[in-house]
């Protein structure tokens, strides 16, 4: 049927541009005309040949769905030819069934925030670019489609903002610099213009190879204007037409009545019975026929479901009682929805109520417990995986460390040469040792030291520290007591009210409270 009226469209146009070819022959010589004719003639079949064209994809691509309901790449694309053909609701439609099995993909969300601009849906469209920007935060695309968003909602500055974001991820982005310039020209006032209808639109898709959008023109074809033509009367004003939003809602309103899986078999013929229980009102029924349907056959999940897990969630929310068995039908489609974690409490509850019941009893009984079982089995894949990487990294941290050269540690002077040393020498060899966490060896110099000078106020302060050390380190009672008689030493002889006295009577009290 499509094929037939892409064929009279296409005479149609062969038509009216007969009759322009006859005009255009009183004026034109034969060669001109033919060379005008064969223009003329292939820009109405290139119109008609391109919607061929994107009818035989779409069905090619719908094929490939049919083989197989999960394939991602070939949804995305089925939803890319709908946006090309100004089908809005199918595209939606078909981005939404692909989050459903692929939740981060950036394509189905940056493009999903263009649809919205473009129908003026402009909250909707900034969400879904920061979902995208979240999935992908390298796109310069995403922050300079975000920026085009507010100039579109005069938020001026969150525009700037977004353009100075994508210029930071791609300093040669030209679009980006053109807006951020005129934007920040203090004569500026342009007036942000109006978006332009879907017959009209320049959509930015992208490119699943280049990873980048890339434009497609979906406006018609303009034919050059060979003659000037008569200025027309003026019509009568029409009422403005409705706005894309409600274009959207109405298109979808009517087509979500009839979306219907076409699968055959028993598991398919369920799910219709399912949506139409839904359309009727009747949730308890339709939640009911969606979970045994979609266990006989996992496929039907790429079905669009007309929002039937939100609504059956929000309907179990708080009283998942007022259902038999609404407690595994709400972790069910919690599980399903992609959150099997936030399902397990669900499934347990309704495994452990019929733990004396038998598999082959129910089929929601035998769902839960395999469910719960590929669950256990995830939990177990973790704790081996991240105790598989900590052995691992405590491995190559024992690896390291093996690999590291240790310095054998230089021997401390000898008596003989510390005899020799004056009073500077000796303290920079004990606080070398000291360094080295070799207390008991900084004490024997300082000792060879004060046999030299027994009253010298700096080896006395040094070797009471290095005992205080000792005591606070390691609880060497010996050691205190050695500190506290350094002290009581220090206290004597330095000069009253010095610093040394200061400290030394501090540390006499201290001492005191510490040694047993």
């Amino acid at each position: 049927m499509e094929t037939k009226k892409q064929q009279l469209n296409f005479w149609s146009k062969l038509a009216e541009t007969t009759d322009f070819l006859q005009t255009l022959f009183l004026t034109a010589n034969t060669r001109s005309f033919l060379v005008i004719a064969v223009c003329v003639f292939l820009l109405a079949f290139q119109h008609n040949a391109g919607a061929a064209i994107n009818s035989g994809r779409i069905y090619q691509l719908q094929q490939r769905l049919i083989d197989n309901p999960r394939d991602t790449e070939a949804m995305l694309h089925l939803a890319m030819e709908f946006g090309l053909q100004n089908n809005f609701v199918k595209a939606v439609e078909t981005y939404f069934a692909l989050l459903r099995i692929d939740p981060d993909n950036f394509h189905a969300y940056n493009n999903l925030g263009i649809l919205y601009k473009k129908s003026g849906q402009f909250r909707d469209s900034l969400h879904c670019y920061k979902q995208a920007e979240r999935i992908n935060p390298d796109s310069y695309w995403v922050p300079y489609n975000m920026g085009l968003c507010y100039e579109a909602m005069g938020r001026m500055q969150e525009a700037r903002e977004s353009y100075g974001r994508a210029l930071s991820l791609n300093p040669g982005f030209t679009q980006a610099l053109q807006r951020l310039r005129s934007l920040s020209d203090p004569d500026f006032n342009e007036v942000v213009p109006q978006l332009p209808g879907l017959d009209e639109s320049m959509v930015y898709l992208v490119d699943g190879q280049t990873q980048q959008p890339k434009v497609h023109d979906t406006r018609p074809v303009q034919q050059a204007k060979v003659s000037e033509k008569k200025p027309e009367p003026a019509k009568p004003a029409l009422e403005a037409p409705p706005k894309i939003s409600e274009k959207i809602e109405k298109q979808a309103a009517a087509e979500k009545k009839k979306v219907r899986t076409q699968k055959t078999g028993s598991a398919a013929a369920i799910f219709n019975q399912a949506m139409e229980a839904l359309d009727k009102g009747q949730m308890e029924k339709a939640i009911e026929l969606y979970a045994r349907c979609i266990i006989a056959e996992r496929d039907l999940l790429a079905e669009p479901e007309n929002d039937l897990i939100k609504k059956s969630l929000e309907f179990l929310k708080d009283r998942p009682n007022r259902m038999p068995d609404g407690l595994f039908l709400r972790g069910f489609l919690i599980a399903i929805a992609g959150n099997l974690e936030l399902a397990v409490p669900d499934l347990k509850a309704f495994s452990d109520q019929n733990k004396d019941k038998k598999d082959e009893d129910s089929i929601f009984l035998a769902e839960a417990r395999k469910m719960l079982q590929r669950h256990d089995a995830l939990v177990a894949e973790r704790e081996a995986l991240a105790k598989q990487q900590e052995e691992e990294q405590a491995k190559a941290a024992e690896l390291a460390r093996q690999a590291t050269p240790v310095e054998p540690e230089a021997a401390r002077a000898s008596d003989f040469v510390i005899k020799r040393m004056n009073v500077d020498e000796v303290l920079a060899e004990a606080d070398r040792l000291s360094r080295s966490g070799r207390q008991q060896d900084a004490i024997a110099v300082i000792k060879v030291g004060l046999e030299s000078d027994p009253d010298n106020l700096q080896l006395l302060m040094k070797s009471a520290n290095s005992y205080t050390d000792l005591l606070l380190l390691k609880g060497d009672q010996e050691a205190g007591r050695m500190a506290l008689m350094q002290f009581e030493k220090i206290f004597s002889r330095a000069p009253e009210n010095s610093r040394e006295w200061a400290v030394a009577q501090e540390m006499i009290t201290e001492l005191k409270k510490r040694i047993r």
